[in-house]
């Protein structure tokens, strides 16, 4: 029973961790281009949207956080959770000083969260508290690294951990607010921007087809320090929950793949209407949402990868 709610609290504390980062920066980098300039009823659905989102996902941040420390300590001690023991493990841990770092990022990140959902700032100061959220949230998902296998072997296999972990809040994570765009561009009052949706396509797409590439990269990094060989991918328990991973992020690459080459070219030109423009982006919309499963599934996988000792053990 403690190990159940050990990988659940540790894939919801990942997977809201990874969304905080991937809506500031999707929003950045992707829905700034979409909606500049416009005042578009997707674009003020958007905005509400992100607002709401990121102050429903820092308490889950907080909650799941709290569960993954209190078993954490249950796992040390092999006891109950008991005051005594929480206090050894924050004050006497690197577990404890990793908790005591991300606990200060959160709370600058909440408190950096009431000003930009309530309150009406000049643009350049907007932007810039909107580049402090980025920022903040991209450290406190980063950061992630030091609580886990990263932080054991070597600097370059922590920084490959801490790539891997920022890259994956652009995708997979950043499919969430993707499909709720396009859901808002092609559901709106009025007639569907294409013009719109083709600039979202193409932005979202490039930025898709860089991550996946770092994706791999620091991904083999990360194997090459935790697997020690390739016969432990499948006589060990870790390399063969690692070897389930690979196979999740195939499919959802496959899915992207059918996406790039196949959907992209009949939403990618700035003006197009008709039957063929309407099923390309209804087809795209059930892709994202099919690759979302997967990347929900791969979460889960990596919270299990996290309390199993590396199979070059």
């Amino acid at each position: 029973m403690t190990t159940t709610w050990f990988i659940l609290a540790r894939a919801v504390h990942i997977g809201a961790c990874l969304l905080f980062f991937g809506m500031i920066a999707f929003d950045r980098c992707v829905a700034t281009a979409v909606f500049a300039g416009e005042k578009s009823e997707a674009g003020g659905r958007w905005r509400a949207r992100i607002r709401l989102l990121n102050l429903i996902l820092l308490p889950v941040i907080l909650l799941s956080g709290i569960l993954w420390f209190t078993m954490v300590a249950v796992t040390m001690s092999g006891q109950p959770p008991q005051f005594d023991i929480l206090k050894v493990v924050w004050s006497q841990t690197q577990f404890g000083t990793v908790s005591k770092l991300r606990l200060a990022l959160w709370l600058a990140a909440a408190v950096l969260a009431g000003p930009l959902s309530f309150s009406r700032w000049r643009p350049a100061l907007q932007v810039f508290l909107s580049r402090l959220q980025l920022l903040l949230s991209g450290a406190l998902l980063g950061s992630l690294a030091w609580a886990g296998h990263g932080q054991e072997n070597s600097p370059w296999h922590l920084l490959a951990d801490v790539l891997h972990l920022l890259v994956s809040g652009f995708w997979p994570a950043g499919l969430l607010p993707f499909a709720l765009v396009l859901h808002n561009l092609r559901r709106g009052s009025g007639p569907v921007r294409w013009d719109l949706i083709a600039v979202l396509v193409r932005r979202f797409s490039a930025i898709s087809l860089g991550s996946v590439v770092v994706l791999v990269m620091t991904g083999y990094v990360n194997s090459w320090f935790l697997i020690g060989s390739f016969s432990n991918l499948f006589q060990q328990t870790y390399g063969r929950w690692l070897v389930f991973k690979v196979i999740l992020l195939g499919f959802s690459v496959a899915i992207g793949a059918v996406n790039l080459l196949r959907l992209k070219p009949c939403l990618a030109l700035k003006k197009i209407e008709g039957p063929e423009s309407a099923a390309a982006a209804a087809q795209l919309q059930f892709n994202v949402q099919a690759e979302l499963w997967f990347g929900i599934a791969i979460v889960v996988v990596v919270a299990v990868l996290g309390i199993l000792p590396p199979a070059n053990r």
